[in-house]
């Protein structure tokens, strides 16, 4: 089946399943509301003619209820899934045509002055990022932007590639990741609170102490209740109650702080506890999934120690609730105890958080790179070298165009200190084929697919100067901002010839002869280092160095067709 047809299945059938638990959840909620009823009408009738029978009736009752209450729930919740499953299928048919506008952006990662993402619109609206995310979780979503951001080695783009190809066709896994974390509303929350807390001072430090304090005082207090129910003065209560509540104040501003340090964690700690026994349930072949995988497995489970930590948070969050908490803390002290607990935690596994989320998200952001190649079965795991400099592309095409307007091009390029010049008119695909390549450059070195049906490519530094722009902030005008992109540029290849830039129409806020004496000068420096140039340009006079360096200039174009009186472009790259 084509990723089309797996799609469409998979949003019939879970929206079929999730119309049956609407009707069932109906008919669970009307037989809740005559369990309700019912019982007290039955225990209204029975209690005249019979106590005893009036009192099991109710309990009866009462546990039916229960039951009903709690596969209401259960079946709300598988409701909820299938309803987040037909709508990510509906995303990724959309996706297919080309809108892909339902998934994350990616502007928090947006950086004007980064070597080639701004000019590459590799994160914000319609950009690389949006179209590859399918991360929940903040920490997956912040590497898969460093993914796109820099080159990873070549043993490490090696090892993603064999985890893609593995996490290409396992489409129910992806989306069942994907599912329960937008199932799980704290999924996508910042976890850096929860880490400054993971890595600060325990705020409780003589346990044992506390733990013998506590517990005196509660048997005292418990010991007055049960002496006042057995018909002592109730006054006896007020001296057990006012000395655990002073000893509770004393406490009150060390609670506090703890909970405001782990406050609203419990969601996101919830969410991650789902995601990671995901993982931990599967059994994977790739070699850096199964190290990915291994973090989790020890005698305990991550998943359930994770889960241990969120219920310990919701649980002092109770606390907010003063109906609830006030008894509680003056008979049991069951915030002092429970901040006990979650630093008792924190010392036994802080240690291992950072592991645990950081395999967790290399996970997510693996996953939307398999996703990515298996939306694009014509697309090739490229072959990235050390050598310095080899680019050989078979029907190369953008990834962001879709399929039925994307025109490939294939293109090859050897050897070091060399420029391509690239001329054509506006619209005829100069800046689009720079793009190009690039795009493809970034999925490459991030160890993902391309759109091509087959790549190589040398591991370099990738930088670009295309879309430069003024910055009143700065007061600087956008000549000044290219003149200064430049000479990063060139400081950069001066000290590491082994880059690769893509230059669209140098100096262009300059006149005309002024543009092409520096744009000549600055081709045969680059070139002269030793770097490699992809130049797009208007000015045809530069197509004129190749005359001048035959062994370091190669020209190419864009043409204009001419049919029936009317202009078009190919977008064929010629030489």
């Amino acid at each position: 089946m084509s990723p089309r047809e797996v799609y469409q299945s998979r949003e019939a059938g879970v929206t079929v399943s999730a119309e049956r638990l609407r009707k069932l959840s109906d008919r669970l909620s009307m037989a809740r509301l005559a369990a309700f009823a019912g019982g007290l009408v039955l225990f209204a009738v029975l209690l005249s003619l019979s106590v005893i029978a009036a009192v099991v009736t109710l309990a009866a009752v009462l546990i039916l209820f229960l039951w009903l209450v709690i596969k209401y729930e259960s079946t709300e919740k598988n409701r909820k899934r299938y309803l987040r499953l037909a709508e990510i299928n509906r995303l990724e048919l959309k996706c297919l045509d080309g809108d892909f506008s339902g998934f994350k952006p990616g502007e928090e990662f947006a950086e004007r002055d980064h070597p080639y993402s701004y000019d590459l619109d590799i994160f914000g609206k319609a950009s690389l990022f949006q179209y590859i995310c399918r991360t929940t979780s903040r920490p997956a979503s912040d590497l898969l932007a460093e993914y796109l951001k820099q080159p990873a080695a070549l043993e490490i783009i090696l090892l993603r590639q064999e985890a893609v190809a593995e996490l290409q066709p396992l489409t129910d896994w992806r989306q069942e990741l994907m599912t329960l974390g937008y199932l799980n509303a704290g999924a996508g929350s910042d976890p850096a609170p929860l880490m400054q807390w993971l890595e600060s001072d325990d705020l409780f430090r003589k346990t044992g102490g506390e733990k013998i304090i506590t517990g005196s005082l509660s048997l005292l207090a418990v010991s007055a209740v049960i002496a006042v129910i057995a018909g002592l003065p109730a006054g006896i209560l007020a001296p057990a109650l006012t000395l655990n509540f002073i000893f509770y104040f004393t406490r009150f501003r060390r609670i506090s702080k703890l909970q405001e340090q782990v406050s609203r964690s419990s969601d996101l700690l919830k969410a991650y506890s789902e995601i990671i026994r995901l993982i931990e349930n599967r059994n994977f072949a790739s070699p850096l999934l199964q190290k990915l995988q291994s973090s989790f497995m020890e005698e305990i489970a991550a998943s359930d120690r994770i889960r241990q930590l969120s219920k310990l948070v919701s649980r002092l969050d109770y606390r907010l609730n003063v109906l609830v908490s006030a008894p509680l803390n003056l008979l049991f002290f069951t915030d002092i105890h429970l901040c006990l607990a979650l630093e008792r935690w924190k010392r036994e596994h802080a240690s291992r958080i950072p592991g645990w989320f950081a395999s967790m998200a290399e996970f997510e952001a693996l996953a939307s790179l398999g996703n990515m190649a298996f939306n694009n079965p014509g697309w090739s795991f490229p072959r990235v070298t050390e050598d310095y400099f080899v680019f050989r592309a078979e029907e190369m095409g953008h990834p962001l165009i879709p399929a039925d307007r994307r025109v490939s091009n294939s293109f090859t390029l050897e050897g070091a200190g060399k420029a391509i010049i690239v001329t054509g008119s506006n619209m005829s695909g100069k800046s689009t084929f720079l793009r190009t390549f690039g795009v493809n450059a970034v999925l490459a070195y991030a160890g993902a697919t391309v759109c091509a049906s087959a790549f190589t490519v040398s591991l370099v530094r990738l930088h670009s100067s295309m879309r430069i722009s003024d910055s009143l902030e700065e007061n600087i005008s956008s000549f000044y901002a290219e003149l200064r992109r430049l000479r990063a540029i060139i400081s950069g290849a001066e000290s590491d010839p082994k880059v690769f830039l893509l230059l669209d129409e140098i100096l262009r806020g300059t006149n005309s002869d002024d543009r092409y004496t520096g744009s000549v000068a600055l081709i045969k420096q680059i070139t002269g280092y030793g770097s490699v140039a992809m130049v797009a340009t208007h000015d045809l006079r530069l197509a004129g160095l190749e005359q001048e360096l035959p062994q370091s200039i190669e020209n190419y174009h864009f043409d204009v067709k001419v049919n029936d009186e009317e202009l078009f472009f190919d977008y064929r790259l010629t030489p």
